[in-house]
């Protein structure tokens, strides 16, 4: 039976619960509790599933390039819905995409996102890209979360740096990504981030992967 005082993490979006019986809610990954933890929060407009997930899929990974919009308009919907939780964020850092040889798109498809919703917001959501990715990585999807960790560690955390004249320090961003799944690619990002002097770094996604019970 579910504990009835479960809740959701805000940092990561899985099942915080109890430890012990009785005991303080924490949640189960442990980056989440661990002491000066570089991602504040995540938040996203839909899960990725059902005809969401086969829209995000037709945008990446064939280039059918209307989806930008139609995504942009549910990103910019959640920043108007719930404003008073992102009035404290100045900006909005999309997760960069390798774009040179080798790259499996030549197209920056979450940094199209991100430019579609500063357009919306007239410039009420400022857009800078403070972090360059100078290498292909690969694929995080349909992958274990072992294989999530090792890649993370490896491929990704060297391929993330911050871009020429690029300023963090003393400032609070909004990192946008298209899907959260295992939270990797932003912890990667908000790390990096931190580490040049950003306040605080939370997440802004287009889809959660399913939470796990």
């Amino acid at each position: 039976m579910r504990d009835s005082r479960s809740r959701i993490c805000s940092a990561c979006g899985q099942r915080a619960a109890p430890v012990t019986e009785n005991g303080p809610l924490r949640c189960r990954n442990h980056w989440c509790s661990a002491p000066g933890r570089p991602l504040e929060a995540v938040f996203w407009a839909g899960t990725y599933e059902g005809a969401l997930r086969q829209a995000v899929l037709s945008y990446k990974y064939h280039a059918d390039l209307r989806w930008a919009r139609v995504f942009a308009g549910m990103l910019h919907r959640l920043l108007l819905r719930h404003a008073t939780w992102f009035e404290e964020y100045a900006l909005l850092c999309p997760v960069p995409s390798f774009v040179g040889p080798g790259a499996r798109r030549p197209w920056g498809h979450v940094e199209l996102m991100c430019a579609e919703v500063s357009a919306r917001a007239a410039g009420e959501w400022p857009v800078e890209h403070l972090v360059r990715k100078v290498a292909e990585t690969e694929p995080m999807s349909a992958t274990t979360q072992p294989e999530r960790l090792r890649i993370a560690g490896e491929s990704l955390s060297r391929s993330l740096v911050l871009a020429p004249g690029a300023c963090a320090e003393g400032r609070r961003v909004l990192v946008v990504d298209d899907v959260c799944a295992s939270g990797q690619t932003l912890l990667a990002m908000a790390r990096l981030l931190r580490r040049a002097g950003a306040e605080e770094v939370a997440g802004l996604v287009l889809a959660r992967a399913s939470l796990r019970s």
